[in-house]
């Protein structure tokens, strides 16, 4: 039967936009990477200490959590077209806003800057996400992973111009301005071809507000999800701690300029990047919980390698082993909650409530350990992730017991296969003739407690000699 479209985009269109969202996807990464690129010029012009720095991040995160209470039924209420229109000029002004906190030292509008800039992009997250997906559906392909590839790509990319900018000595001003102003322009020049249908469907828009903690409130009753979602919350934990922290760490632990703790923090993204290009072929290989494994043993092994390097030269090589750690936490984690069609939505709707939550809680705690111990060894706490990670890498399969291994599980099957056989062909366990003995002393008829052998006489006849009294 021929897959039909509805509606029916040409090939040409389908390809058009596929370039386009994957520019979009691209152009959120640079705008990610140009702000952490530049957290440690932040950290000195706002006079703030690594733990006071959270705190002003904190509102960031509050941002983001905000606008995921109400993107789901505005996508519905306006579609994504309008969104993504509107929320490239609210992330050019938020960004603007961001460069000129520093240039005037302000705390308070650096924070504001910050939940702005998060509100703006989680709008245009669920947009872009809904996009790819659209257009997924349309060349019927599973090119998912393609888009999150290209935003860690505009992640390298942003943080190779942060470090460049940063060893010119521009300023964070201009160079915050610089970025938005042209990566906003490239934005809209994108969106005709990103955007396929994009249009509102008000019929689809569910009165009241909740975000994903509306459509999952009936999932966190099951126990896979919420195994699924501490998975994702320690996923989101590695890979932004590195985001938030690794540079600054750099910067203070062995008295390196800013650039070159971005070309640092540019190494983890680039081995994250290329693990993610491959991802579908390490999983098919290895499977889901195997991966997730290896990629927890990696990330530990990173981090220790960062925390304790006496050396400069050993930096890139921790930076390497957790970037391919980090890669494929987060893919995993959302790819089991898809599992079943009928209740995909809502249980990745629940599941990414948890990255949300992790992005509140440890830059708090991270930051707040830099202010009592080295900043790198602070982030030792990736490794807690690590191990939980690792221990719960089982909730991932797609069927069987949450915490039971596939070759126990055959084991038992096997015997039960072989024990049912024995009965079928007349044959008596051991277990059953102690239980016959047991009864027959008790001056009992075993004529209920046993079962009756397959060629054992129906009626009147004897039974074998091994069940005679």
């Amino acid at each position: 039967m021929t897959h039909v479209i509805e509606p029916p985009y040409s090939a040409p269109r389908i390809a058009a936009a596929r370039r386009g969202v994957l520019a979009l996807f691209w152009l959120m990464g640079v705008f990610m990477a140009t702000m952490v690129a530049r957290y440690p010029s932040i950290t000195e012009l706002l006079d703030v200490t690594s733990g006071e720095l959270a705190r002003l991040l904190l509102f960031g995160a509050l941002g983001a959590l905000c606008a995921l209470l109400v993107t789901g039924w505005s996508v519905a209420r306006f579609g994504t077209r309008a969104l993504l229109w509107w929320s490239s000029f609210a992330h050019l002004g938020a960004f603007v806003l961001l460069g000129a906190s520093t240039a005037l030292g302000s705390q308070v509008l650096f924070a504001a800057a910050s939940f702005l800039v998060s509100v703006a992009f989680a709008f245009t997250n669920v947009c872009m996400n809904a996009e790819a997906a659209e257009v997924e559906r349309a060349m019927d392909r599973a090119v998912l992973p393609q888009f999150h590839a290209a935003f860690s790509v505009g992640m390298a990319m942003g943080l190779a111009l942060g470090a460049g900018a940063s060893h010119a000595g521009v300023a964070p001003v201009w160079h915050f301005a610089a970025v938005a102003v042209v990566l906003t322009a490239v934005r809209l020049a994108v969106l005709p071809a990103a955007v396929l249908d994009g249009a509102a469907r008000p019929d689809d828009a569910r009165p009241g507000f909740g975000g994903p903690f509306a459509a999952a409130r009936d999932e966190y009753r099951e126990r896979r999800v919420i195994l699924l979602g501490l998975i994702v919350f320690s996923a989101s934990t590695i890979e932004g701690a590195a985001a938030q922290w690794a540079a600054l760490a750099v910067v203070e632990a062995f008295d390196q300029p800013e650039a070159v703790g971005d070309l640092l923090y540019w190494v983890f993204v680039v081995a994250m990047v290329s693990v993610r290009w491959a991802g579908a072929l390490v999983i098919g290989r290895l499977g889901r919980v195997v991966s997730l494994r290896v990629s927890a043993v990696l990330v530990t092994a990173g981090v220790t390698i960062f925390a304790f390097a006496p050396a400069l030269w050993l930096v890139p090589v921790g930076m390497i082993l957790w970037g391919l750690g980090a890669a494929l936490g987060v893919p995993i984690g959302f790819s089991a909650a898809s599992d079943e069609p009928s209740r995909a939505a809502a249980r990745v709707a629940a599941v990414s409530s948890f990255s949300t939550i992790a992005g509140l809680v440890m830059p708090q705690v991270i930051g707040h350990l830099g202010d009592v111990i080295e900043l790198r060894k602070a982030l030792l706490v990736v490794v807690a992730g690590a191990v939980m990670s690792f221990v719960l890498a089982r909730a991932v399969r797609r069927e069987g017991p949450l915490f039971r291994s596939h070759r126990v599980l055959a084991r038992r099957e096997a015997e039960e296969e072989a024990r049912a056989t024995g009965r079928a062909a007349g044959h008596v366990s051991t277990a059953e003739r102690d239980a016959a003995a047991a009864i027959l002393a008790e001056g009992v008829e075993p004529t209920q407690a046993l079962p009756e052998p397959a060629d054992a006489p129906t009626a009147g006849g004897d039974r074998p000699d091994t069940l005679r009294a």
